[in-house]
């Protein structure tokens, strides 16, 4: 199995480090990586041979590990949710949580919410629930069919009101 670990581009995670670490002493045959986000804390995840983390990948290395992912983990960040939903990906999701430092509200846990009510992406709300589910492979969610169609319809709708809204300005 090949496991993506995101916790994109603006911040570290560490709790969504955290599952890394507990997925790869559970999963020691899995292949993880981890892109933990600028100024992350990789110590510790050296020691899991199993494990590739770094703060950021190139952009075309990330879509090669992306592309080639069994599962996606991410934080509820819009972009990775919906790659995954365009491309048929599976994907769940641990949002950040403004009390515990690793965001500045929580807007992440709406939208994990929304995700999930609209397309059925599984959210978690801790370390242990999280691992629990990625180390069952049989109940892992299966990509959304029809999800990039319905995605490319609202948001060219969206886009056709908002320009009309701006000629109206």
């Amino acid at each position: 199995m090949k496991l993506l670990f995101t916790a994109g581009t603006q911040f570290d995670f560490p709790r969504l480090g955290e599952v890394v670490e507990q997925v790869a002493l559970q999963r020691p045959q899995w292949q993880l990586t981890f892109q933990a986000g600028p100024g992350a804390s990789l110590e510790g995840l050296g020691e899991w041979p199993n494990v590739l983390a770094r703060p950021l990948f190139p952009s075309e290395e990330f879509q090669a590990l992306f592309e080639a992912a069994d599962l996606v983990v991410t934080h509820a960040g819009m972009g990775n949710i919906i790659a995954c939903l365009e491309a048929g990906k599976p994907v769940m999701m641990l949002p950040r949580r403004a009390e515990f430092g690793e965001h500045r509200n929580d807007h992440q846990i709406d939208t994990a919410e929304a995700f999930l009510r609209m397309y059925n992406v599984p959210a978690y709300e801790s370390v242990p629930q999280l691992v629990s589910a990625i180390v069952e492979p049989a109940g892992w969610p299966q990509g959304e069919t029809g999800a990039a169609e319905r995605i490319h319809r609202t948001r060219s709708a969206f886009a056709q009101e908002f320009n009309a809204l701006l000629r109206n300005l």
